[in-house]
């Protein structure tokens, strides 16, 4: 038996929750416009689930011809909602990765949706996911399974995506995809399995305010241009650090001629240069590390490292995917970098210590460096 008042009550709180987050502009990501507009739509989806779900289930076993629309109007809207969520949530991870997805990827999500889409037209006309009765009674038949599994499918491919991309190196430290997948795995298991609940709106919900949070607290600790993480996340890693036995590797790089990239080409190429430079470094550290744009083209990489030859080992594969990059020509000229590193303890040496440790050995490399090359043309 449904019990309208819970299935009202539950889908208050996930309409107020979004209501509240969509006129907060909670959802407006800084820079992230593309981002800003996904999360916006998966905001007033929820908000027309949360609205309609309550009126399938008043609606349901009344008698007259208007309960027999609303029950059947209401319940289509639902499961075209269904056909939002998932894709918006694969395109979120795939646009914060800057990344696009391959013809291959973009057919099979594509041909998800519109299967979805044909077959809920069809059951206008021929019931194959659901039928409502001469009582106007709502029944679910063998297809509604097919949007649970391809829902199903939707969240997993996504973190899918994001597994791969952490892999890759990419920053995901604030924008973990869990956070979004537990809340609606668990209203889809228990709304599929005991039917007469509503919980997967504010599920959704739930899921959207945990992903939005994510996403602004990643925006506090990262640099706009490059995506890697910027000055203000190195007290945080120094509290992380100081937990454990406090033994870090540190190094400070500082892109050679870079005035001279900016002079001679522009203020833009001279931002490709430092993308160029993060991604580099984001793909030889990988997971075993942090990149942290310390100041104009200065990056500061802090390693989870306990010996000064791992340190060392890093700086030369960084110094050799420079070179690779600039073999591949993807920039109108050549970038360079001059790096110094050391271990540390974060137990007994400070921010203000570490850094200008590193620093003075950068400024040595960069020395020797500039001894045999002209400072005005590098």
């Amino acid at each position: 038996m449904v019990n309208v008042a819970s299935v009202l009550s539950s889908n208050i709180v996930g309409f107020l929750l979004m209501t509240v987050l969509l006129f907060s502009r909670g959802w407006r990501i800084q820079t992230k416009n593309s981002e800003s507009l996904i999360i916006l739509i998966m905001i007033l989806s929820v908000i027309v689930g949360c609205f309609v779900d309550p009126i399938a289930f008043y609606s349901d076993g009344k008698p007259g011809k208007l309960s027999y629309f609303l029950v059947h109007g209401s319940n289509t809207i639902l499961f075209s909602l269904n056909v939002i969520i998932g894709p918006a949530y694969i395109i979120l991870i795939v646009r914060h990765i800057h990344e696009k997805l391959s013809q291959k990827q973009v057919l099979l999500v594509a041909t998800l949706c519109i299967s979805e889409s044909i077959i809920l037209i069809t059951n206008i006309f021929t019931p194959i996911i659901y039928y409502v009765d001469e009582n106007n009674v709502y029944h679910r038949l063998f297809l509604y399974w097919f949007y649970v599994v391809v829902e199903l499918f939707f969240l997993l491919y996504g973190l899918f995506v994001y597994v791969s991309a952490r892999r890759k190196g990419h920053y995901l430290r604030f924008f973990p995809a869990w956070q979004f997948i537990f809340p609606i795995l668990a209203g889809m298991f228990i709304q599929s399995f005991c039917y007469g609940t509503s919980l997967i709106w504010p599920c959704v919900g739930v899921a959207i305010c945990c992903i939005t949070v994510s996403l602004q607290n990643e925006s506090i600790y990262c640099d706009k241009l490059t995506g890697a993480f910027n000055r203000f996340y190195i007290p945080e890693l120094e509290k992380s650090m100081s937990k454990g036995d406090g033994r870090f590797g540190a190094l400070m790089l500082d892109m050679n001629g870079f005035k001279q990239i900016n002079d001679q080409y522009s203020h833009s190429d001279g931002d490709r240069a430092l993308i160029a430079m993060a991604e580099i470094l984001a793909g030889v550290v990988g997971d075993d590390g942090v990149i942290i744009r310390f100041a104009g083209d200065e990056f500061i990489i802090i390693l989870d490292a306990y010996s000064l030859e791992y340190v060392q080992t890093i700086k030369e594969s960084i110094l050799k995917a420079i070179d690779d990059f600039n073999a591949s020509k993807k920039l109108p000229f050549e970038i360079s970098a001059s790096i110094g590193g050391s271990i540390f303890n974060a137990k007994n040496d400070t921010e203000e210590s570490f850094i200008r440790k590193i620093d003075e050995l950068m400024y040595e490399d960069k020395a020797k460096y500039y001894a045999n090359h002209n400072r005005r043309t590098h």
